[in-house]
């Protein structure tokens, strides 16, 4: 893992065998970020997605092995339960070109992965909503 700042932002390369949410939040705790936001491009292996279902309250989860294209990453990096904290949602395509997506637990780099990780001046902090069931952002707390 490679990274240079430059003002609010810093731009990441990541090896192979990287995983990209873990490098995201190593790079956050290093340089004491709470709050950034995240987007990439590269080429990843062992994608682990999801999408919430909100009636159960929890994630429906696919594993995809092989060799994939990720065409791109959003997300932002937040402080959950007092720590950094990665949410991020793929889009990746396979050598048919069908692309897939959804919530990103991690996936590994096989060749390269591009990102852009943006500062924020201010903490945000993410707090669990026992309706939703997911810890979301709590915009009036630091």
């Amino acid at each position: 893992m490679n990274y240079r700042i430059e003002n609010d932002k810093i731009f990441i390369s990541l090896d192979p065998c990287e995983k990209i949410n873990e490098c995201m939040e190593k790079i956050a705790v290093q340089e004491s970020i709470k709050s950034a936001w995240l987007s990439g491009i590269g080429a990843i292996t062992d994608v682990e997605i999801g999408f919430y279902d909100p009636e159960q309250k929890e994630y429906n989860r696919q594993r995809f092995d092989g060799d994939y294209e990720l065409t791109s990453l959003l997300g932002n990096l937040t402080m959950k339960e007092g720590s950094q904290f990665a949410h991020t949602h793929i889009t990746f395509s396979n050598t048919d070109y069908n692309v897939f997506g959804g919530h990103l637990f991690d996936a590994k780099i096989t060749a390269a992965g591009e990102f852009l990780m943006v500062k924020n001046e201010f903490p945000l902090h993410r707090k669990f909503n026992k309706d939703i069931g997911l810890a979301l952002w709590c915009l009036n707390e630091e």
